[in-house]
């Protein structure tokens, strides 16, 4: 049985998200779009369309924890008896949500737009987006919380698919694949445009995870499976049934990355080594106030570049710089 897909409006840049419903033999649906009214009646109506209302949910999966694939959760828990499940790394962010948000604003703001060497107005600008996109979620009840293994499997339209560990765009993102129909449910590992890198507030350590080369192990992992249909987190389905082979936005992906992170070197050896004025280089064609993503992707580069031994980090009062390697 293959999942529908369900377009849920976000009013974020990165468009609509999808969710997916398997309607037998129970109705499960598969990320929850963000906490809005927009959103909350587009589902209403995708589910309409198939016969069932949200009190008919059984489940809710959710494969990463970012505010437009959790945010709507506990509006549907607060709705129907469904039980919502998450990768055991991500739970907190689905009940201690406001906890986790006050967390990363705070590292935001006194460690990582410091330590990029952002002006207080750009870094305060960013800031109020976050916070603002913060809002868009709420904690779900612990009660109504279920975890599943980063290897496990899960139980979806009557078929066993396997849960695979896809770490870089997010640190807990989980992805699921059905080996006998060769279907996979990519979330944002895997989309026709290159998802962003985002960097995540040290957990269990000082130091920062560097998620772009986490994220190009995690491409790995996906290139190696034998895919037919892919039904990305956004936009539409896609893979060798679709008449598009999953390795080929891979390599492109890939290609573009290695490509950008050699222009990245390029401009720190010409003498720019500090990150907001490697951003303002790197994406100059975007206007400022949406370069933010670019910064998460340069900090990317700069990952992979440190990781190839291109280039090193130093600390120039309380900014990072970096140098290239000769």
């Amino acid at each position: 049985m293959e999942p529908i897909r369900i377009e849920l409006p976000t009013g974020l840049d990165v468009g609509g998200v999808n969710v997916y419903l398997f309607k037998q033999p129970e109705p499960v649906l598969i990320d929850a779009g963000i906490k809005s009214e927009e959103s909350w009646e587009a589902l209403q109506f995708g589910l309409a369309e198939h016969n069932l209302t949200v009190m008919d949910l059984s489940r809710v999966i959710i494969t990463h924890p970012h505010i437009d694939h959790f945010g709507g959760a506990g509006m549907i828990q607060a709705n129907s008896d469904a039980d919502i499940w998450i990768c055991e790394l991500g739970a907190p962010w689905l009940t201690s949500t406001v906890e986790m948000w006050e967390k990363r604003l705070d590292y935001y703001k006194k460690e990582f737009l410091v330590r990029v060497g952002l002006e207080e107005m750009a870094a305060n600008m960013i800031l109020a987006g976050m916070a603002a996109i913060g809002q868009q979620s709420e904690a779900i009840d612990s009660e109504g919380l279920h975890t599943f293994s980063s290897d496990g499997k899960l139980q979806l339209g009557g078929m066993a698919w396997q849960v695979i560990h896809t770490p870089g765009h997010q640190s807990a993102m989980t992805v699921f694949y059905q080996p006998e129909s060769k279907m996979l449910l990519s979330a944002d590992q895997l989309l026709k445009t290159t998802p962003t890198p985002v960097v995540e507030r040290p957990l269990s350590s000082p130091n920062r995870i560097p998620s772009l080369p986490l994220f190009m192990q995690s491409m790995s992992k996906i290139a190696a499976l034998d895919v037919d249909a892919v039904y990305p987190g956004h936009g539409r389905p896609f893979g060798k049934k679709h008449g598009l082979d999953h390795h080929i936005i891979i390599d492109k992906q890939c290609g573009r990355i290695q490509s950008r992170k050699a222009e990245c070197l390029t401009l720190i050896q010409k003498g720019t080594h500090v990150p907001a004025q490697l951003v303002d280089k790197m994406y100059a064609h975007h206007p400022p106030q949406f370069r933010f993503a670019g910064l998460w992707m340069l900090i990317g580069y700069l990952d992979l570049l440190i990781t190839d031994g291109a280039i090193q980090q130093e600390t120039v009062d309380g900014v990072w710089h970096y140098y290239a390697i000769t």
